[in-house]
């Protein structure tokens, strides 16, 4: 989790920040997290090792999708929604994925949006920002980037059991997706 949050540190306010480094970082802070909890939690029951390597990739997977779902919300909510500002993360230098999408994407958007940050911003050019990642693409292929994280959830649970919890696995990071479709 550490190498993950240093990783997202060396690339605050970045603006050519790598895909590879965001996916690094959520991958070593967010996902890590439900793996080890997945893991573990196969472990304490004592589940064989393919059981186990399937909650484990299971829980990775799972933690892409709230992390992605989670950045997309910072940007797509509305404060009121969120109960706090939108677009903190990028007001703080963090350039999550629906971010750096709209910057790959080039075009006049792009250009406007990569002028706009690698500072702090104020609330003028957070909400310019915000208008520019909402109207251009970036929302959108997050969203896309999260569907293959779910299938990659879905397909582990393929090697559970079929139970209760396997159904509520299963349900789960649609749910999360759904709340941002």
């Amino acid at each position: 989790m550490c190498e993950g949050q240093i990783e997202e540190l060396r690339h605050t306010y970045n603006v050519a920040r790598p895909l590879e480094s965001y996916l690094s970082s959520i991958s070593g802070k967010t996902a890590s997290l439900y793996s080890t909890a997945a893991r573990i939690g196969g472990l304490v029951s004592k589940f064989d090792r393919g059981l186990v390597n399937a909650l484990t990739a299971y829980g990775e997977a799972f933690g892409m999708v709230f992390q992605i779902v989670d950045d997309v919300l910072d940007l797509s909510a509305t404060d009121a929604q969120l109960g706090k500002p939108s677009g903190h993360d990028m007001v703080e230098g963090v350039y999550t994925l629906p971010v750096l999408y709209t910057l790959a994407n080039g075009g006049v958007p792009a250009s406007e949006l990569a002028d706009v940050l690698g500072k702090p911003l104020n609330v003028a050019e957070r909400d310019k920002a915000l208008s520019i990642v909402r109207s251009n693409g970036g929302i959108e292929a997050a969203i896309e980037l999260a569907e293959m994280y779910v299938e990659a959830a879905e397909e582990a649970c393929q090697d559970l059991p079929n139970t209760a919890a396997t159904v509520a696995l299963r349900f789960a990071p649609n749910a999360l997706l759904a709340s941002v479709r």
